[in-house]
């Protein structure tokens, strides 16, 4: 039954309830700031925690995705090539421009999938610090800024 459910749920509902989640903790945050009110800010940083956490849980998701496609691309080419091979074709008569996957262009491309999960992370661990400070110590913080 549970497994029925989550087939009616949207693909992209992790990114839509992280988008809102993230909306809602900014939204609440600078509103509880504008109204003075340490409790409100305080529990508005749980808020920042849980999209810190959906949000990199969607992100790395989608990375993971692009480079199972990669290598997907990459061992389907050498599938081909391996193929061609095997039916008695020297690997010099091979034609270049026949085969779609350039591997150094595939290379780059993890390269900059490293460097985007690395910004995400960097950023993730900042969204995830402010937040978790503001949860566990908003309403001190914001009680001393007050007095």
């Amino acid at each position: 039954m549970l497994t029925r459910l989550l087939k009616l749920l949207p693909v992209p509902l992790s990114r839509l309830v992280a988008t809102l989640g993230l909306s809602a903790y900014l939204i609440g945050t600078i509103t509880s700031l504008a109204m003075q009110n340490p409790h409100l800010f305080q529990r508005f940083g749980s808020l920042g925690v849980a999209a810190a956490i959906l949000f990199f849980s969607d992100r790395l998701m989608q990375i993971e995705l692009r480079r199972q496609q990669t290598v997907e691309r990459i061992l389907h080419e050498y599938g081909l090539e391996l193929e061609v091979l095997k039916e008695g074709v020297s690997a010099t008569d091979l034609p270049k421009e026949g085969f779609l996957t350039d591997y150094l262009s595939e290379e780059a491309r993890f390269s900059t999938l490293r460097g985007h999960a690395e910004r995400i992370t960097s950023r993730n661990i900042l969204l995830l610090t402010a937040a978790t400070l503001q949860w566990g110590f908003g309403d001190a913080f914001l009680g001393w800024i007050l007095s």
